[in-house]
């Protein structure tokens, strides 16, 4: 078993890549009670940054309610990781307690991508997840920056941002207005998308014929054009209503 040393808070530094963005303040409250009543069950696990310095690895919460109840140190476990295990293992300590936003979720494995610089096939493959559940959820953050919040405050679903996804910025705002509004379900979401941003089909000038009205209309003006080249004065006039074509021939005298 690893060597437990007590560090001064003063020496611990949170996680610069801790995913966790919301930290729930009863939760904080409530943990602090706990260790003030039973104590720290669970050692900080930290890397050795300099002489003086340690990055926290696993344990921001236990770390912050420290600082709540005023410790002096706390009981650390010191790993040796890089910078890029010490951001896997954040990522895992978050996802085994599973309440992540879907946004912080995101933002860790696209910061994974970056620092590894492996596909995201790899990146799965690591963490026990499919490629296709790594691309949905790094898609989340084509989103606006309202929604994103939204997601990460729980006021919305992810589900909710993923019917949002295809929506420009502005038209994402709007629906995100309604969805509060109204408290929408995903469903309710998604019709309300449906019915209000829809393409509209174009509208188009000329009425569709069937193929024998469109060859009488041709060899009409066919007629027409011909009279015209051997000096003929003739006009034609044209109009249309829901049901017929007319044609209108003029030959002066």
């Amino acid at each position: 078993m690893s060597e437990v040393r007590y560090i001064p808070l003063s020496q611990i530094h949170s996680n610069p890549y801790q995913p966790r963005v919301n930290f729930d303040e009863q939760s904080l409250n409530e943990l602090a009670m706990s260790i003030h009543l039973n104590g720290v069950i669970q050692p900080i696990t930290v890397r050795q940054k300099d002489d003086f310095n340690y990055e926290i690895i696993a344990g921001e919460r236990r770390y912050r309610a420290l600082q709540q109840l005023q410790w002096y140190a706390a009981p650390c476990v010191i790993m040796d990781a890089d910078e890029q295990r010490m951001a896997r293992l954040a990522l895992i300590e978050n996802l085994q307690r599973d309440d992540l936003s879907a946004i912080e979720e995101a933002n860790a494995y696209r910061q994974l991508l970056r620092m590894s610089d492996s596909t995201q096939e790899q990146l799965a493959e690591r963490l026990g997840k499919s490629q296709p559940f790594i691309a949905n959820k790094i898609r989340l953050l084509n989103l606006c920056e309202e929604v994103q919040q939204a997601i990460n405050s729980r006021q919305i679903t992810e589900r909710h941002g993923r019917a949002m996804l295809k929506l420009s910025n502005e038209q994402q705002i709007q629906v995100l207005e309604k969805v509060r509004e109204k408290d929408l379900t995903v469903k309710e979401t998604e019709k309300l998308i449906e019915r209000s941003f829809k393409e509209k089909p174009k509208k188009t000038d000329a009425k569709c014929f069937g193929i024998s009205t469109r060859i009488a209309v041709n060899t009409i003006k066919k007629a027409v054009n011909s009279l015209k080249e051997v000096n003929v004065p003739v006009e034609m006039q044209e109009s249309e209503n829901e049901d017929t074509y007319t044609i209108t021939i003029n030959i002066k005298k």
